[in-house]
């Protein structure tokens, strides 16, 4: 797609973005807070879309490294936090929820995560990596949001960051290699955590997360 065509479709996605983000403001003054929350789901999946688009601009700008600069930007603006704990598990972190099944852009997803999993590995020793593997998402949810607004985990989207994540630390990713695991918390802000672990310590892993050992600290909630 050339560049005035991307410019075109940006401004469509922008405005439509816009428009979402008006309906917003104006179901919170009238005090339509279950609509307003609906609303703004919505709002997140066009503001991605938007995000991709003009990520794909600034790779067509012409200029010989647009693409690296493209990426910095990505960093910088949405954190991604990847290590080895001291057990040897990795762990995952960024401030982003993974979109729904049949209408997420995962493409957003790959974009944020990509370019920091390339930068860890190259600083990594790639004999970590894991052979007979669990992956763990754990769904973070702003204490603040709805409990009806928290999705069931087979409708979330989760193969763009199996894909990553085999790019650099899975020596297979077949259902044979690696098995998978979800869980949801309550916390400060959205966020999404993903862990590898060995099978071998995946039950060691699990008591660590319950007793509150890895990952952020789930918000209790007060009794109703």
């Amino acid at each position: 797609m050339r560049f005035d065509e991307m410019l075109a479709k940006a401004l469509r996605e922008q405005q439509n973005a816009q428009e979402s983000l008006f309906l917003v403001h104006a179901l919170e003054n009238k005090q339509q807070f279950e609509s307003a929350s609906d609303e703004t789901l919505r709002l997140a999946a066009k503001a991605e879309k938007f995000a991709v688009t003009t990520r794909a601009m600034a790779r067509l700008t012409g200029r010989p490294n647009a693409k690296e600069m493209a990426d910095a930007i990505i960093e910088e603006n949405v954190p991604v936090a990847a290590e080895f704990t001291p057990e040897g598990w990795f762990k995952l972190c960024f401030p982003a929820m993974l979109p729904r099944k049949e209408g997420g852009n995962v493409e957003y997803i790959r974009g944020i995560l990509y370019p920091p999993m390339k930068r860890f590995s190259a600083g990594n020793d790639p004999r970590r990596e894991f052979n007979d593997a669990a992956i763990i998402f754990r769904h973070v949810y702003d204490y603040q949001r709805p409990e009806r607004l928290f999705r069931d985990h087979d409708n979330i989207e989760i193969n763009a960051v199996v894909d990553i994540l085999a790019l650099f630390l899975l020596r297979s990713d077949s259902p044979l290699r690696l098995s998978h695991h979800y869980f949801s918390a309550r916390g400060e802000a959205d966020g999404t955590e993903v862990y590898i672990v060995e099978q071998a310590d995946l039950i060691p892993f699990m008591l660590a997360l319950k007793n509150g050992k890895i990952g952020a600290p789930e918000v209790k909630l007060p009794p109703p």
